[in-house]
């Protein structure tokens, strides 16, 4: 967050005498104007923490636009407080934006934003008392995807509004009467099929992120191409805002950015496509080889909304990535499915370093250990039944190998250094985790401490990577980007994520998590260290070498996204004398995926360094993998 701080602070007082206007101009002015926008803005956090909804109201003020071309009509809600002395903060209230100036139009009472009658109610008096030849409707907070929904009520036990929410609230606002020109989510995961799918029913067009959103959202000075194209259509109005919200990052942004304008006419195919090939990949579930298949191109398709392993849930995948993966084993199936995705998604921008096709889907991985729960979700919004089966077999064919397999029986997909800590004999700490393309010769810490860097997305820019924390009280991830630039706060808030980060503040409280491995008894459990204060608005990652008694390892994760860890090196003075200590974890009982199960080697042993031509070690009978500084020794 903090992109638009400048600007909140420019206009604060022109925002302060803009929101203190009273009386709407609505009773003196009825006619049927070329555009209503209705605009959902659940505060949430967002708002009581950063004052992010503020600043889009400024923005929104700010745009120029000429009341005689549009209605805009906002409900407030959802958020503890309101950084403004205008909008209170106990009650939901409707208002209307007009040349200026921010006008109360009646108060909805002490309502959650999260309960779909909330959404239904403000439609129909959007609809009823602002009458234009176009509608459309922006929903403005944190977003999921097709499993969490959307939105955030922090003073009703932070309520949420599901897709089949969202669809209830749609029809019984009759909008299958009068369908929306278009549908838009300033929020997070929201590009998904299955919400188009729903949405079609209810507009034209639909304007979403595949992936997270920075905490400064869309720029609503988007609002000014109505004074120039009073009645621009949704495909219109939706490149107007990708290319503002694209632009006003800029190309050099670390920030992660997406966002699609998707035909809701011809999303059906689309949803048609994935239900043939996922019914042509049914066949490859049952053996093991063909379902390693699957897993191995799951396990590359690109993912949106990925954490540290404390908050991995998310699971959406980009549909286009996923046939193109799969084209190998279904090449008509992928074709034509990437066909109607291209016909389907008329516009997209993104940064990512992957080519994105602007609509994702739910393929559960990664959040395998609430997969039952999240399946039965997915289950309820009807979708395609083929693609439905395939999920739900995929699901136990994962859980299936998870229990008979060994780490010599999976294909590894990804290697992460780790450096152990010995806390105990038994008892090793990670100490620090590297991802690709972080300096394998040192390792971060951040006030003396040392932390793991999980990664966790990859844009144009580089690598973005998850330290899991608890800051001031509360679970989250901080976020990397590089190896060396701390973008802020991610806090875990349940499936739907947190739109942008929070800003690192003076005086906050920081604890960072460790892993602990307990050789002994083959568990895991995570270990939250000594908290820290924050001095100034930052955090610093400094990089020192291996310390003296630390070993050296790796983090192994397979196919079936199961995680295997190894330790090698016993202590510095090893490395030259080639002296081993060894351990093999092989099972999980801690975090969902990991599993363990340790076999000991001498630790106090020589061993000569003889690689084979596939860079496995070999010691005695037992084979490590080891690409391990130590294994250069």
């Amino acid at each position: 967050m903090g992109f638009k701080r400048n600007l909140y602070i420019l206009l604060i007082t022109l925002a302060a005498f803009a929101l203190s206007g009273g009386g709407s101009p609505k009773a003196q002015n009825t006619e049927v104007k070329p555009y209503t926008i209705l605009i959902y803005m659940n505060g949430s956090d967002l708002e009581s923490d950063f004052g992010a909804a503020t600043d889009d109201l400024v923005e929104m003020l700010d745009s120029g636009l000429d009341s005689r071309n549009a209605h805009v009509v906002i409900l407030t809600g959802g958020t503890k407080r309101w950084m403004n002395d205008a909008i209170p903060d106990g009650e939901c209230v409707i208002w209307e934006l007009a040349d200026g100036h921010l006008y109360e139009v009646k108060s909805m009472g002490n309502r959650n934003m999260g309960n779909p009658e909330t959404l239904r109610d403000f439609l129909r008096f959007g609809l009823a008392e602002f009458p234009a030849e176009r509608i459309g409707l922006i929903m403005w907070d944190h977003g999921g995807g097709s499993i969490a929904g959307f939105g955030h009520d922090e003073r009703f036990d932070n309520g949420t509004l599901t897709l089949l929410d969202m669809d209830w609230a749609f029809r019984e606002a009759a909008l299958h009467k009068r369908k929306l020109e278009f549908i838009g989510f300033d929020a997070c995961l929201m590009a998904t099929v299955e919400m188009a799918v729903l949405a079609s029913k209810y507009a034209k067009v639909m304007i979403a992120s595949e992936d997270t959103e920075p905490g400064d959202g869309w720029d609503y000075t988007f609002l000014g191409v109505l004074n120039t194209h009073p009645r621009i259509d949704g495909f219109g109005m939706g490149k107007v805002i990708v290319d503002t919200f694209m632009d006003f990052f800029g190309a050099d942004s670390d920030e992660v950015l997406t966002l699609s304008v998707v035909d809701l006419m011809r999303v059906q195919p689309v949803m048609d496509a994935m239900g043939r090939m996922m019914a042509a990949g049914a066949g490859k579930l049952d053996t093991c080889d063909d379902f390693g298949k699957l897993a191995v191109r799951r396990a590359h398709t690109k993912t949106f909304g990925e954490g540290s392993p404390r908050d991995n849930y998310s699971d959406m995948v980009d549909v286009g990535d996923m046939a193109v993966r799969l084209s190998d084993l279904f090449p008509k199936e992928a074709e034509v499915l990437v066909r109607t995705l291209k016909d389907c998604v008329v516009y997209n921008r993104h940064n990512s370093d992957t080519e994105l096709y602007g609509l994702s889907t739910f393929y559960v991985y990664g959040g395998k250990s609430v997969g039952r729960e999240s399946l039965k979700t997915y289950s309820a919004l009807d979708m395609d039944a083929d693609f439905t089966r395939y999920l739900h077999g995929f699901y136990d064919g994962l859980v299936r190998r998870a229990q008979n397999s060994s780490p010599k029986d999976t294909e590894i997909i990804r290697r992460e250094r780790v450096l152990w800590e010995p806390v105990t004999e038994d008892t090793h700490r990670m100490a620090g985790l590297l991802g690709e393309g972080c300096d394998a010769s040192l390792w971060p810490h951040i006030y003396g401490q040392s932390v793991s860097l999980f990664p966790i997305n990859t844009t144009r820019r580089g690598t973005l990577y998850a330290i899991p924390a608890k800051v001031n009280g509360r679970d989250a991830d901080i976020i990397v980007a590089g190896c060396h630039r701390v973008m802020g706060v991610r806090q875990r808030e349940g499936n739907v994520l947190q739109k942008g980060y929070d800003p690192i503040m003076q005086g906050d409280m920081i604890s960072f998590y460790s892993l602990e491995w307990n050789t002994l008894t083959d568990t895991f459990t995570w270990h939250r260290g000594r908290p820290i204060t924050v001095r100034g608005n930052t955090l610093r990652i400094d990089w020192d070498p291996t310390p003296d008694g630390y070993s050296i390892g790796e983090r192994l994760t397979d196919v079936n996204h199961d995680v295997t860890y190894t330790l090698f090196a016993h202590q510095r003075r090893a490395f030259s004398n080639n002296n081993w200590y060894c351990g093999l974890s092989q099972t999980a009982n801690v975090c969902p995926g990991v599993r363990t199960q340790t076999r000991p080697c001498p630790c106090e042993r020589t061993y000569p360094a003889a690689r084979t031509a596939d860079g496995v070690l070999k010691y005695g009978s037992l084979s490590y993998l080891a690409s391990s500084p130590c294994a250069a020794a």
